[in-house]
């Protein structure tokens, strides 16, 4: 827990601070927002109750049975929109990536990784998974999710950092928030309700300080209040605690009271990047309509909803009702004949003809209502990723091809989940930032799950170099880079394409060295390292391979020499016998016309034809090469193309973003004026039009 001091200066009601102002004048002013915010957000707090109720199978309103009983017809309740929600919120589960923080100059992938580490071990602790699908249930719910940063005890002499959960249900905002992020609020907070054994444990002599408040808040309540007076039953004496956070002169403050009184009081201890004051709570929003109400996809699931539960409630009210048609003196008693007709063994007696009797079943309006409650049922299923392509997510495919399964199933998802990644990533930042100014003393951080390998990343440390001079190792607060958080490895990235196409040449029998595979990978920068510097090494057996290979090569050359050798002595044996027969020949008068002998000349003219053969063989060779050659680096260049491409096309894509955003603010900004302008008219004429009635009317005799 952190030590709350309580502050002495205060605020009057115009937000500045002054050194003779009273402390019940800052908290007039606390109350007054409270209120606001319980007054403005009356309707939204309204559906945001029928919200949950729909989520928990509660759909039915007390009107609606009154008149289903009335009619006989049974109340059933075929629940699509809380499964759809669960459904949502698990395979949004399933895209969750762990944070990873970038650098932007290239001295800072050191301080890059070390602030991944930080971040992913605040989240560990902080069980931050599970927590992210609760905050992302709320927004799909209530519209509004939330959190706090906490600063706990450590046992390294410095606080640690932790993520909490906060129920949207508590929470209360600025009512002139229009952002979805909740920048623009000037304050928030959170208000529930505690015995005065809780409060004298929190604060000590708070028991006596709010004697007088006692099961009392003031007067101000939300409609959510009394949905949980009936967990107060007992005679416990109980007090509203109000979390109080707001911002004045740049600086966020908090204020913890309770009806008419301040208990604790103080600034915020958290910080940005930009060294600027921010809360502890970080909210984010679904929807907002034009009216400035939170809303979440119930809104959307709610008609399908009632038209799945009403539709099929009708159907079967018609399926166990049947109507007679009965000539006039058939039967003797119509009401017998009418309940034995609905009964499914009944006994129907009649007089006549078998035609004077009959019983019609309204099968047409049955199939109609059937029809519209498949209609309904396939309005929900189809919103968000269907039944099919979640039974997919099961299967043994690829990370990259279950990625894409998703992104066609999530498309009209996006901006809610544009929101949640904002949301998320303003949460990484502000750990981030707080483990900088609050962790000083020595930590390990674990870097990997491996069970058999304990690594650890040693932070905020004091090491001697090589000349025996103390050095800083991994000084939180010395990190002097930008990091630009991100949510980790993306296989939609121009890298998660790039490792995709190295591994399909790989797979395809293309030569792809290693080292570009391991480049190219999602991998730590201190892995990558690590792998390409065990490729570097060279190994024992296959030099040994090699310099055996390379000894068999030169034997096998030197025996080519040899023969080589003998071969041409045997050529000049060969020559010396031809030219010797020769010579014999025309000593013992040879005949003539037989072939003349081939001369030295001719030999040589034949020896260098041979060497030309060679030649053209070898040119050959080497233009074969030189295209395999080829053939390996057109693949990169097709890679570095493709990577160009599309990151022309990212920049694109967001200057686009950026300007649809400012095109929207300032048409947010001409209406805001005009509204302005058009309430400015009208109470202009209402004033001149109520002067101009006292003026008519006749003065009164003194």
């Amino acid at each position: 827990m952190i030590n709350l001091e309580t502050l002495h200066a205060n605020y009057n009601s115009d937000s500045v601070m002054g050194p003779d102002d009273a402390d019940a004048k800052k908290l007039i002013v606390r109350r007054r927002e409270f209120e606001d915010y319980c007054s403005a957000k009356s309707r939204e707090i309204e559906e945001q109750r029928l919200s949950w109720r729909y989520y928990h199978v509660d759909q039915w309103t007390a009107e609606q049975l009154k008149v289903l009983k009335k009619r006989s017809q049974p109340p059933m309740t075929f629940d699509r929109t809380g499964r759809k929600i669960d459904s949502l919120s698990g395979t949004i589960r399933r895209l969750r990536t762990d944070p990873k923080a970038y650098p932007n100059t290239p001295r800072g992938e050191q301080g890059a990784e070390v602030a991944t580490q930080v971040i992913r071990t605040i989240n560990d602790a902080s069980f931050a998974e599970d927590l992210e699908v609760e905050c992302c249930r709320d927004a799909l719910v209530h519209g509004i999710g939330v959190d706090e940063l906490m600063l706990e005890q450590g046992d390294q002499g410095d606080p640690d950092l932790r993520f909490g959960y906060v129920d949207p249900r508590t929470f209360f905002y600025d009512p002139r928030s229009l952002r979805t992020n909740f920048s623009d609020t000037r304050f928030h907070g959170v208000y529930k309700w505690a015995d005065i054994d809780e409060l004298e444990a929190l604060v000590e002599g708070g028991a006596e300080l709010v004697k007088d408040a006692l099961n009392n808040d003031g007067g101000y309540w939300t409609a959510f209040d009394t949905d949980r007076e009936n967990l107060w039953v007992d005679s416990r004496n109980r007090v509203r605690l109000v979390d109080h956070w707001y911002k004045r002169g740049g600086m966020w403050r908090w204020c913890l009271h309770t009806g008419n009184v301040e208990l604790l009081s103080g600034d915020s201890p958290f910080f940005n990047e930009r060294g600027m004051s921010i809360s502890k709570y970080s909210a984010f929003a679904n929807m907002i309509d034009i009216d400035g109400d939170h809303y979440g996809f119930i809104r959307r699931l709610r008609g399908p909803q009632d038209a799945m539960n009403q539709h099929r409630s009708k159907a079967i009210h018609i399926m166990n009702t049947r109507q007679l048609k009965i000539r006039q003196g058939a039967v003797d008693d119509i009401e017998v004949t009418r309940r034995e007709a609905a009964r499914p063994d009944g006994t129907l007696v009649f007089n006549g003809d078998p035609k004077d009797l009959e019983v019609i079943q309204p099968e047409s309006e049955f199939l109609q209502q059937t029809q519209y409650y498949q209609d309904a049922k396939q309005e929900i299923d189809t919103f968000g990723p269907n039944q099919q392509l979640i039974q997919e997510f099961g299967q043994n495919v690829s990370g990259r091809a279950a990625n894409l399964l998703q992104q066609a199933g999530l498309a009209e998802l996006g901006p809610f989940l544009k929101n949640f990644r904002m949301w998320k990533l303003e949460r990484y930042r502000a750990c981030w930032c707080a483990a900088q100014r609050y962790w000083t003393s020595e930590r390990f951080l674990r870097v990997t799950g491996d069970a058999g390998v304990a690594q650890f990343l040693q932070i905020n440390a004091v090491e001697l170099d090589a000349y025996g001079l103390p050095t800083l190792v991994n000084m939180l607060g010395n990190i002097d880079v930008e990091i630009k958080v991100d949510e980790g490895p993306d296989t939609e990235t121009v890298m998660g394409d790039v490792f995709d196409l190295l591994m399909g040449l790989s797979q395809n029998n293309v030569p792809v060295p290693p080292q570009l595979i391991i480049e190219a990978s999602a991998l730590p920068l201190s892995d990558k390292k690590k792998l390409q510097g065990m490729l570097a090494q060279p190994d024992p057996a296959k030099q040994q391979a090699q310099q055996a290979i390379i000894q068999k090569t030169m034997a096998e050359a030197n025996l080519a020499n040899a023969q080589a050798g003998k071969a041409q002595a045997d050529a000049g044996k060969s020559q010396s016998g031809a030219l010797l027969n020769i010579a014999k020949a025309r000593t013992e008068g040879m005949p003539e016309g037989g072939p003349e002998p081939k001369t030295p000349l001719d030999v040589e003219e034949q020896l260098a034809s041979i060497d030309e053969k060679q030649a053209t063989a070898e040119h050959k060779r080497a233009t074969a090469r030189n295209l395999d050659h080829r053939a390996l680096v057109t693949p990169l260049q097709l890679l570095a193309d493709h990577s160009s491409r599309n990151a022309d096309r990212f920049g694109a894509s967001v200057e686009q973003i950026a300007n649809r955003g400012f095109e929207g603010m300032h048409r947010h900004l001409d209406r805001a004026v005009d509204d302005f302008h058009r309430r400015a008219d009208r109470e202009s004429r209402e004033r001149v039009a109520r002067f101009a009635a006292a003026r008519r009317q006749p003065s009164q005799p003194k």
